[in-house]
């Protein structure tokens, strides 16, 4: 096949080390589909590549999946142990992963200062609003608490009480 390097840079993206046409990641669907094949199956998408598949922006290189118990995995996908609470998990083209809110609250806890503030704006643009991300925040319990007051400080600051 011949190809264009101009051409190829303005029609394909490249997601987990693979060139995709970029129309086929425009929404969360195809998106979801796009890293379908990195997930475990029973894994619940998380962090970076939870919020790609909600919102778009730079394809993560990594993945990272929360698991309930011993499935084997890839080496481009790290793996927390752990249950999530069902209202935390959503289905997008048959693949669960963290909602938008969960996942604004994970990387606000754990993620860089410049990658936690803009996960919460990312949030926030996409529909998030302070209660939801706060009711959010308070689903993460035991280990998962680890931060929350980091994360509340970041929504308190973006999304003050009252303000609209």
């Amino acid at each position: 096949m011949l190809r264009v390097v101009e051409l190829d840079e303005r029609i394909l993206v490249t997601v987990m080390g693979g060139r995709v046409p970029r129309d086929l990641v425009a929404t969360p669907c195809g998106r979801a589909v796009a890293l379908v094949d990195y997930v475990p199956p029973y894994a619940v998408l998380t962090d970076d590549g939870a919020l790609w598949v909600h919102a778009g922006g730079p394809a993560p290189r990594h993945l990272t999946v929360n698991l309930p118990g011993r499935v084997g995995v890839r080496p481009d996908v790290s793996v927390r142990r752990g249950r999530l609470p069902r209202w935390d998990v959503v289905t997008i083209a048959g693949m669960r992963c963290t909602s938008l809110e969960r996942t604004a609250v994970d990387l606000a806890r754990t993620a860089p200062p410049v990658q936690a503030v803009q996960a919460v704006l990312t949030a926030r643009a996409h529909g998030a609003t302070r209660q939801s991300l706060c009711l959010a925040l308070q689903h993460c319990r035991g280990a998962c608490a680890v931060g929350r007051p980091r994360a509340q400080r970041i929504i308190d600051a973006l999304m003050p009480p009252g303000a609209q």
